[in-house]
């Protein structure tokens, strides 16, 4: 009997893993049905306000900015109060509060979180914050594999893999961009490449893109005619793109955690009053200046496309930079549901076709085609904000499905990146997710079951070259495994640990919170 053990080892794991993959599979399914449901209702929401502007320009062209105007601001007000009354993690993206949930220092009611994001998503985008829908995506699709992990009574420990798969199955879905949606799993939420994380994480993917695929078709987000291979010559051209995105993307991060959290000082305003005042500002700009009301898609694909109906003016392109980087710290700092990946992406392409414009017109030989610039604008300056590039040159890539640019997202990217870590920003997302656990003590469970914690220690951290009897951990926390170099090691206190080691350790439930803080922010520069 002795020799088949391993073998009856090797089987029940293999079933286990069975279970986890099918159930990927179905919160894929509820993640991606959930996606199409909010991008349809949207899209009904925005052709509404389009068409209300209109009639309201042709109809009464002196003061119909006032209804608008009125409009924005009760619904700003509305949805700032439903939020922070019922479902205060739902405010803003979102992504923070998945990540917060992952770390095991937040926890997930779905049953507030999605009808809140849902229909306050829909109501302040639709009617022209300068938001974007896919933040409320992942934050749902995360929603949903707790949803599943609740009905299948999934332990505690296997919920964050779902929780992940479903952040990334309505990322997918949203962009039509299914490796993106499985590279931000990876790179930006579990940052843990094990065989079952990425394996779960990419059926769940793959299965959200399904669902958005079998209604929307199978057509990119972007519908762009590919651009001719770039030069070689022009590499150091799209570096400097890299390095104007890499700057602003740093602005755009401190700008944006600063109004935060000057609004959040503003005690003597409460949430409905800032959420009015922004619906205000939001409403008056979307009468003037359409283009820059809700997240922008068409903008972009416009841009993308033929330039049609946009100012090759310098001034004016410079102009829509900076109103859409005010507009959308504005939407963002008032409390509502809604995210920045399509801001980011509307903000990159306008920096991207700006410095192509400049560029062409002293190098007209080398750039015939400016708007080639904005994809590279948009992949850059996502990277320079989220600080995630593989996630942002792959989704650029599958939204616009010119792949000729390869060569120059990367140059791209991979400068910006530099410049935004070489100016001390934090990525957006963790700065948010900081900011918020200093405002609150993090509403976290109690588990029964100790929580699993992975991560890696980087370079020149306080874990670094020190001995784990050394490093100030919490006291009911172990270390159980190192992965160095593809080899396990089973520490003891006299283990020296070294950048790029992949720790996994063991925290209590009753405290995670603070333990699971304590423990990233020692391995962290």
């Amino acid at each position: 009997m002795k020799p088949e053990r391993p073998f009856e080892s090797w089987r029940v794991m293999r079933e286990r893993r069975r279970h986890q993959y099918w159930r990927a599979a179905v919160v894929g399914l509820g993640a991606g049905a959930l996606a199409l449901a909010f991008q349809s209702a949207l899209a009904g929401a925005e052709a509404v306000r389009i068409s209300a502007l209109s009639f309201l320009h042709d109809a009464y062209p002196g003061l119909g900015f006032v209804i608008p105007l009125i409009a924005c601001a009760l619904l700003g007000a509305l949805v700032a109060w439903v939020t922070a009354r019922f479902a205060p993690e739902a405010s803003g993206s979102g992504i923070p509060h998945v990540k917060g949930v992952l770390m095991h220092v937040a926890s997930m009611n779905w049953l507030r979180i999605i009808p809140v994001k849902f229909l306050g998503g829909v109501l302040c985008i639709g009617s022209g914050f300068s938001l974007g829908r896919e933040g409320p995506t992942v934050q749902m699709g995360a929603a949903v594999g707790k949803l599943v992990a609740d009905v299948l009574k999934v332990p505690p420990k296997a919920t964050p893999r779902l929780i992940a798969c479903g952040a990334g199955s309505g990322l997918a879905a949203a962009f039509h961009a299914p490796l993106a949606g499985f590279i931000f799993t990876i790179e930006e939420l579990q940052r843990e490449f094990s065989a079952l994380t990425y394996t779960m994480a990419l059926i769940a993917a793959v299965v959200g893109d399904i669902i958005a695929t079998a209604w929307w078709g199978s057509d990119n987000v972007f519908h762009v005619e590919g651009f001719p291979a770039a030069p070689l010559r022009t590499l150091p051209l799209m570096a400097l793109v890299g390095l104007f995105a890499g700057v602003l993307g740093a602005l755009f991060n401190r700008s944006l955690l600063e109004a935060q959290s000057r609004t959040q000082q503003l005690t003597s305003f409460p949430p409905w009053m800032r959420g009015a005042l922004a619906g205000a500002i939001l409403g008056f700009s979307a009468w003037w200046l359409p283009d820059l009301a809700g997240g922008g898609h068409h903008f972009v694909e416009r841009i993308l496309g033929d330039g049609s109906g946009i100012s090759k003016s310098l001034l004016v392109l410079a102009g829509l930079l900076a109103g859409k980087f005010l507009l959308t710290i504005i939407s963002y700092a008032s409390g509502v549901p809604g995210g920045i990946f399509a801001p980011m992406l509307v903000m990159g392409a306008c920096l991207g076709l700006l410095f192509g414009t400049s560029a062409s017109l002293l190098f007209p030989d080398w750039i015939p085609y400016p708007q080639s610039f904005a994809a590279i604008g948009m992949a850059a300056f996502f990277a320079a904000v989220v600080r995630a590039p593989l996630t942002g040159i792959v989704l650029v890539l599958e939204m616009t499905g010119d792949y000729h640019q390869l060569l120059p997202l990367l140059t791209g990217s991979m400068v910006a990146y530099v410049i935004s870590e070489r100016l001390g920003v934090e990525p957006v997302y963790e700065a948010l997710l900081a900011s918020q656990l200093h405002r609150k003590h993090p509403d976290v469970p109690a588990h029964r079951e100790p929580v699993l914690l992975e991560f890696v220690v980087q370079q020149e951290s306080a874990m670094d070259g020190k001995a784990i009897k050394e490093i100030p951990i919490p006291e009911r926390c172990l270390f159980v495994t190192i992965s160095r170099h593809g080899n396990d090691i089973l520490p003891d206190g006299d283990t020296i640990l070294f950048r790029g080691d992949h720790v996994t350790a063991v925290v209590s439930g009753a405290d995670a919170g603070e333990s699971v803080l304590r423990v990233l922010s020692l391995s962290k520069v």
